[in-house]
């Protein structure tokens, strides 16, 4: 099995600073950490190779020779994955869509094969990919604890100039 990796172009929508800084930078700066977590839960025999759309284009020969295309993006990727979908539709690609993009707007992306929601992971999926039985979504009910107020006492306030608070642990 060939597994072609995608990361999305991210959408520059960024303002002041950042945006002039982001003009001087040739390619981004974050590397696609996501998808070298999903390549490690896909089985060692089946053969992946990985794209980041922002470092470089994506090879036609190498779009023909993947069974499966996976695609991970966050909401800052929108407009490049959409691009994509339609390019991989038009080669008749298999699509595996997975990321925060596709768990807030699920129902957007009905042309994608399989859609893995909510931190599922893979292996579901190559269970029914195995045993030639896959459907179109996959999810999991991903259940949030809740923090409890006297952890922040481990923390203490005093040696803080400004605090994020999470609802949720991590």
């Amino acid at each position: 099995m060939n597994i072609l990796l995608i990361y999305p172009k991210t959408d520059k929508q960024t303002k002041g600073f950042s945006a002039l800084f982001q003009q001087f930078l040739k390619h981004e700066t974050e590397e696609p950490r996501e998808l070298i977590e999903v390549s490690i839960q896909l089985p060692i025999t089946w053969e992946r190779k990985l794209v980041d759309l922002n470092q470089e284009k994506l090879d036609s020969k190498l779009l023909q020779w993947a069974d499966y295309i996976v695609i991970k993006a966050g909401l800052k990727q929108r407009s490049s994955t959409l691009r994509f979908i339609d390019k991989c539709k038009h080669a008749g690609k298999k699509i595996i869509a997975e990321g925060e993009l596709f768990d807030a707007q699920p129902n957007d992306f009905e042309d994608v094969d399989h859609l893995i929601l909510n931190q599922t992971t893979f292996e579901p999926f190559v269970r029914d990919v195995e045993s030639n039985s896959t459907k179109h979504i996959y999810s999991s009910l991903f259940i949030k604890e809740p923090l409890l107020r006297s952890a922040y006492s481990l923390m203490g306030f005093s040696g803080y100039f400004s605090r994020n608070i999470h609802t949720f642990s991590a």
